[in-house]
């Protein structure tokens, strides 16, 4: 099931245990008709029974969908299992979510315990005392439980917040220092629409664009933007743009600004660079120099003595000057990819 379906069908736990325990109350308040010529122990018995019949389905519905679509960990892909690591506690969730289904089997054996109790009662204030006696034991257990909810209820928001990523489809990632211009590069390429600013850090999670070139098909990854630290030093908005690059990246489009406008020297630009490519070192990385519109003679030259000039792409994404020669490298490295895999399946 791929994440769209899970985001879809996911029930979100209610966060507070008394809200929780009101609309089982309000459910049993909700009496049917009353039918008519019934001795009276015998009314108030058929109306006890509804009502705890109504309050217990509230109740076992809402736990039990709850844990039933709220996903496992295990089977998600391991892109969106390390990005929900950078926001919740997953031992905690697991434990949590345990709890909830414990305590929903708890609420079905107090159920069914009240219904027999309401049915052998021998009077009125028997059975009125049985219905009180549900409702105490119920709360008390829901009580319990309140901490759980608001865990659980923050794992499903952290995981409705997961980038839509088909972790089936080709993929590169555009990487490089912040403000360099990756969100306009993403906006040229695809029909995002990421925010762009000019102020560094605009993006702050992954976005997503679909690069198309006749039959071909390719998810470009907008990234937030990284600093020169080291990899185990990112913070946890950095740590997204490593995920994508460690995960999903058959190609890192790597955006260099060599204007400097974006507030970061070449010197430092070249340095995350150097950490990319160090770091996924199976990874093919293009150097592609934006803003070419804004750069000088001596800012060119300048990008070309940090990075190399045999191998760099020159555009400049906001003007869409040259994107044809980007969009050329991107077709040419996903279908020869395409073709070994081809190989290789017929080989295998």
């Amino acid at each position: 099931m791929n994440i769209e379906q899970l985001k879809r069908e996911l029930v979100l736990a209610i966060p507070d245990s008394g809200v929780l325990f009101e609309r089982a109350v309000e459910a049993c308040k909700k009496r049917p008709p009353p039918s008519r010529y019934r001795r009276k122990l015998e009314a108030i018995r058929e109306d006890t029974l509804k009502c705890i019949d109504r309050a217990y389905k509230v109740l076992e519905n809402h736990l039990r969908k709850v844990v039933e679509t709220s996903p496992f960990i295990e089977n998600l892909h391991p892109l969106f299992r390390d990005l929900l690591l950078l926001n919740i506690n997953v031992d905690e969730y697991k434990v949590c979510l345990s709890r909830l289904n414990s305590s929903r089997r708890i609420i079905g054996k107090i159920y069914h315990e009240s219904r027999k109790r309401i049915k052998t009662a021998s009077g009125i204030r028997e059975t009125l005392t049985a219905r009180r006696t549900f409702f105490g034991r119920i709360f008390s257990v829901l009580e319990t439980l309140t901490e759980c909810l608001k865990k659980v209820r923050s794992f499903q928001e952290a995981f409705l917040r997961l980038p839509e990523v088909d972790t089936e489809l080709p993929a590169a990632v555009i990487a490089g220092a912040p403000n360099v211009g990756k969100s306009t590069v993403l906006r040229a390429l695809t029909r995002a629409k990421p925010k762009v600013s000019p102020y560094p850090f605009t993006t702050r999670e992954l976005i997503i664009g679909i690069f198309e070139r006749g039959d071909l098909r390719v998810q470009l990854i907008d990234t937030p933007g990284l600093l020169d630290t080291p990899l185990e030093d990112k913070n946890r908005i950095e740590r997204q743009a490593i995920l994508a690059m460690r995960h999903l990246a058959s190609l890192i489009i790597f955006v260099i600004d060599p204007t400097e406008t974006c507030g970061f020297p070449l010197e430092f630009q070249k340095t995350v660079f150097d950490q990319i490519v160090s770091s996924f070192s199976d990874t093919q990385v293009v150097k592609v120099v934006n803003k070419i519109d804004l750069a000088t003679q001596e800012h060119l030259d300048n990008a070309r003595k940090f990075f190399g000039g045999s191998d760099i792409v020159y555009i400049s994404a906001d003007k869409k000057l040259n994107l044809n020669l980007l969009e050329s490298v991107i077709e040419k490295v996903f279908r020869e990819e395409a073709q070994s895999s081809q190989k290789k399946e017929l080989g295998s």
